[in-house]
């Protein structure tokens, strides 16, 4: 959990963010994917707003629906690597948010 004061409900630190994506923008194409996850693996740092009401929730969700608390979770830190541009692909999210979006409207049944 971080003290700093962010208005999203995760955010991604890194050392040296800008020599991070000039590195991952001069990566061979067959290479950009095993780059990325590579030197995200070892240089970000998430940072959990513990005042977002999005991660309030996601304690009391894990325990009700831990299927959808993991699809959550993991889309927070894709959300929180889009906001620092650092997501190589983003339409591999769209399976989660899909994943998501029909558990949101099935608990509307």
């Amino acid at each position: 959990m971080s003290d700093r004061q962010h208005s999203q409900p995760a955010v991604v630190t890194v050392e040296n963010l800008t020599t991070l994506r000039r590195y991952l923008e001069m990566a061979p194409p067959e290479q950009k994917e095993a780059s990325y996850k590579y030197l995200l693996h070892n240089n970000v740092v998430l940072e959990l707003n513990p005042s977002h009401p999005i991660i309030k929730q996601l304690a009391p969700l894990r325990e009700s629906n831990p299927e959808v608390a993991a699809l959550v979770a993991g889309q927070l830190f894709d959300n929180a690597l889009m906001n620092a541009d650092l997501v190589h692909d983003p339409r591999r999210m769209v399976g989660r948010i899909n994943q998501i979006l029909k558990a949101v409207t099935d608990a509307k049944e």
